[in-house]
């Protein structure tokens, strides 16, 4: 019997459909570009082969967006389908496509009511609109509405098509509009970590997503955080393929936090924000 230890708040739906697809036709190719350059181009998976190697990693759930870039997508009904595959395991989250705005929430609210998605996802730099965008309010709103956090992408674009947009600043701006929103910024931040932690310790409604990159690498500022104050308010993952899922908890365990503080960090963190069961 696999013993869990872990839950991964996001891994691209990066199966081998999707790689062929989605991933590659032009002008999408930027984002076979950008996983070619982090060497993980060749780390896509049918469902069974993402459940065993999680199972080997003993991470029991993970958190699966559908994307929504402007230019590309990964559909709603392609997530959900994953999804449905290993159902107490993978859970989708809704892309936010402000393109229409107000299609935009009919179509998050679908996924949540309809496809049973457990949040919300947001690539600003993708679609080159700042964190504290209007054309985002009414979709952040619609997140308040229907209770679910949204993950937001904080941090350097990786694209070298597309400027950085994410800047942790505009989270703060966000965070005092909407005080009732969960946010979660992923990817730490990087390479304003600093920051990041400044605006999740002051609002009560920021977390800090601890994904993309690895462990061993994490800025001092982040361990600090997530020992401290922050013990509550971050979460591991690690935005499959970014980062191999064994080799991530392997960094994790040589870090040697506290027990309390690692499992917080790897699973009572984000069941208490997501409803994912358990």
């Amino acid at each position: 019997m696999t013993t869990y230890v872990a839950d991964d708040l996001s891994v691209l739906p990066f199966t081998h459909a999707v790689k062929a697809g989605p991933y590659v036709d032009p002008p999408r190719e930027k984002v076979r570009d950008s996983l070619v350059k982090l060497g993980v181009w060749e780390r896509s998976f049918s469902p069974d082969e993402l459940v065993e190697w999680m199972d080997a990693a003993g991470i029991e759930k993970a958190l699966i967006p559908a994307q929504v870039a402007g230019t590309w997508q990964v559909a709603y009904e392609t997530v959900a389908a994953l999804c449905s595959t290993y159902p107490d395991r993978l859970y989708g989250m809704a892309g936010f496509d402000p393109e229409d705005i107000m299609e935009g929430a009919r179509k998050l609210e679908y996924g949540v009511n309809e496809l049973g998605f457990v949040g919300a996802h947001c690539y600003p730099h993708w679609l080159q609109l700042a964190v504290d965008s209007p054309k985002f309010y009414p979709l952040y709103a619609k997140c308040v509405e229907l209770d679910i956090p949204v993950q937001i992408q904080v941090g350097l674009a990786f694209q070298k098509t597309r400027a950085s947009v994410g800047f942790p600043a505009a989270v703060d701006q966000v965070a005092v509009d909407f005080p009732e929103l969960k946010l979660v910024g992923i990817h730490a931040g990087y390479p304003w970590e600093r920051e990041m932690v400044a605006v999740a310790w002051k609002n009560e409604n920021v977390y800090i997503g601890c994904d993309t990159h690895p462990p061993s690498t994490w800025a001092p500022e982040i361990l600090d955080y997530l020992q401290g104050d922050g013990r509550e308010k971050c979460m591991f993952g690690t935005n499959y393929p970014c980062l191999d899922f064994s080799e991530a908890i392997r960094q994790i365990d040589a870090l040697e936090l506290d027990p309390e503080v690692q499992e917080l960090l790897l699973r009572r963190n984000l069941r208490r924000l997501y409803d994912v069961g358990g």
